[in-house]
């Protein structure tokens, strides 16, 4: 059994795409938390799913900050935005394909936390 195939018995995954993956640690059931780990770019985050939102509204304002640059040839590759994160001590240099790629990660984690969360408390039998 490769390394792979043994974190993900450890793990609960909650969304992946090319730039990273979202998941819960499986803990003991008395220990359990509701933060996310976020991995992207060699770069963890354990977030509640507020700092989640913050953070996906703050990949949201770098895009539409970035949308009217036009200087630059190589824009989509070029590390040139500064993006803030629910830390306020860390920001990231990021280029626009990470930018959103992490939106879309941000964004898809956040549809099937809300989905789970209707479901848990909406559809009870």
């Amino acid at each position: 059994m490769n390394s792979f195939s043994a974190m993900e018995k450890e793990i609960c995954k909650i969304y992946h795409n090319p730039i990273g993956i979202a998941f819960r640690w499986q803990i003991p059931f008395e220990k359990t938390s509701e933060n996310v780990q976020v991995v992207f770019n060699n770069m963890g985050f354990h977030l509640s799913k507020e700092e989640i939102e913050l953070f996906s509204y703050q990949v949201a304002c770098s895009r539409e900050s970035i949308s009217s640059y036009d200087r630059c040839a190589f824009k989509k590759d070029c590390k040139n935005i500064l993006l803030e994160t629910p830390s306020a001590s860390v920001s990231l240099a990021v280029n626009e394909n990470e930018l959103e790629q992490l939106d879309d990660l941000l964004n898809g984690t956040l549809f099937w936390i809300n989905l789970k969360d209707y479901l848990k408390n909406h559809c009870k039998n």
